[in-house]
C-alpha cells in the first residue's frame, strides 16, 4: 500500500509490514504507521488497530482564572490547562461523543478542584467521579476522562 493516497485505500486487509494510511477525519491531516496487528480492518468506519509506533495529540492551551462550567475543549484529545487561580471546573463541552477520551493536564500555578456532577454545568457536559466527591488535580497532575453516552457524563477515568 505504500505511496497511495488515503482515497486510494481500499479494503484490503494490511498484513503487518505493510505501512496503511492513517488520517485525522476533521482536520484531513495523514500520516502512516506500520500496523503490528490489525484488529478491525474497515476504511468505511472508525477502526481499532494496534500500531508499531507511538500516537501523538496536538495539545491546546486553555487558561483559566475563574471557577469554569462547560469547559470548552472541542474535537481535541490533550489539553493543556494553565491554572492560574484555585478554581473549580464543572463540566466539559466539546465532541461529547460515547467513548471520547480526553486528557487534561494542569500546566499552571494553583490547584483545580474537579466538581462531581455539579449543577454549573448543563446535564450532558457535567463530570462524574467514582467516589462521588470532588476530585482536588495539584499543579503537574492528569486528567483523564472518557465521555458515557448511556449517562450523558464524563466520567473520570484515572486522575495522577
Amino acid at each position: 500500500m505504500a505511496g497511495k493516497r488515503i482515497s486510494q485505500l481500499d479494503v484490503k486487509t494490511p498484513a503487518s509490514s505493510d505501512v496503511i494510511g492513517v488520517a485525522d477525519p476533521s482536520t484531513g491531516i495523514a500520516g502512516k504507521s506500520t500496523t503490528a496487528q490489525v484488529l478491525v480492518a474497515g476504511f468505511n468506519q472508525s477502526s481499532v488497530i494496534s500500531t508499531g509506533s507511538s500516537i501523538a495529540y496536538t495539545p491546546t492551551t486553555i487558561n483559566i482564572s475563574v471557577a469554569t462550567n462547560d469547559l470548552a475543549v472541542g474535537t481535541v484529545g490533550l489539553v493543556f490547562l494553565n491554572v492560574t487561580a484555585a478554581v473549580g471546573l464543572t463540566g466539559i463541552s466539546g465532541s461529547n461523543t460515547s467513548g471520547k477520551i480526553i486528557h487534561i493536564v494542569n500546566t499552571g500555578t494553583n490547584a483545580l478542584s474537579v466538581k462531581n456532577e455539579d449543577v454549573g454545568s448543563i446535564a450532558a457536559n457535567r463530570i462524574r467521579t467514582a467516589s462521588g466527591g470532588n476530585l482536588n488535580m495539584q499543579t503537574g497532575h492528569m486528567l483523564i476522562c472518557v465521555y458515557d453516552g448511556t449517562l450523558s457524563r464524563w466520567r473520570v477515568w484515572m486522575i495522577s
